[in-house]
């Protein structure tokens, strides 16, 4: 497999080329683990190559911090089971401040994910690939409709959390209402439904920049 300084020294590669590099070495950082992850489900890259330009930079970009946070994570000899640890790296990774409340709420059952203001998911952690079996090209390429899908009750629950939750000024760490409930997958090959409830959704603001993203703390599992 090309190893990723190959990719960072040489600016010739193609968008393509990049992509396939950054997420087979994600995978093999998976592995290491004890979970399979799929880099991609077809070596031509589909889903990547539906999208501009302009968007395959940005996943190239967001893919890119996934990979530096689990590397950093690995630097210190850390596991990327180590759901606080992990989130820790991904947040000072990103450059962003956090509420130091909502960092004691973690604990290794727990699933973590940050989202930009765009509803991007750019942070997983390890426990999403548990319950998921999509690849990261699905992950980081398709809409996010087009891979789960909430009943009508379910979906207007979490709506209302977020409305609460950006409702706020300044936004501020608010415990979500919404009770447990499945998600399906649409189209996947296995772990097609997954039981999750979300705990707590906090605001996480650049350092440096106007960015803000959103951390939930959750629980998912499989029926």
């Amino acid at each position: 497999m090309p190893k990723l300084s190959h990719m960072q020294s040489s600016s010739g590669l193609s968008r393509h080329a990049r992509f396939k590099i950054l997420s087979e070495n994600i995978s093999v950082l998976i592995e290491e683990e004890g979970l399979l992850v799929r880099p991609y489900g077809h070596t031509t890259l589909p889903y990547f190559n539906l999208l501009t330009a302009e968007e395959q930079e940005q996943v190239l970009k967001d893919i890119l911090v996934y990979f530096q946070v689990c590397t950093d994570v690995k630097s210190q000899n850390g596991s990327l089971k180590d759901t606080r640890l992990f989130t820790e790296k991904a947040i000072h990774r990103l450059g962003v401040s956090v509420d130091p409340f909502i960092l004691e709420q973690i604990h290794p059952h727990h699933l973590i994910e940050i989202y930009t203001q765009a509803h991007t998911q750019i942070f997983r952690s390890l426990r999403f690939f548990e319950v998921c079996s999509y690849s990261l090209e699905d992950l980081y390429c398709r809409k996010w409709y087009h891979l789960y899908q909430r009943t009508t009750q379910d979906q207007e629950n979490l709506e209302a959390d977020i409305g609460k939750y950006y409702s706020q000024n300044p936004l501020k760490t608010l415990q979500a209402t919404a009770p447990e409930h499945t998600i399906r997958a649409l189209g996947a090959l296995e772990r097609d439904e997954i039981i999750t409830q979300i705990f707590w959704l906090s605001p996480l603001q650049s350092l440096t920049k106007g960015d803000s993203y959103i951390l939930t703390v959750a629980t998912s599992r499989l029926p």
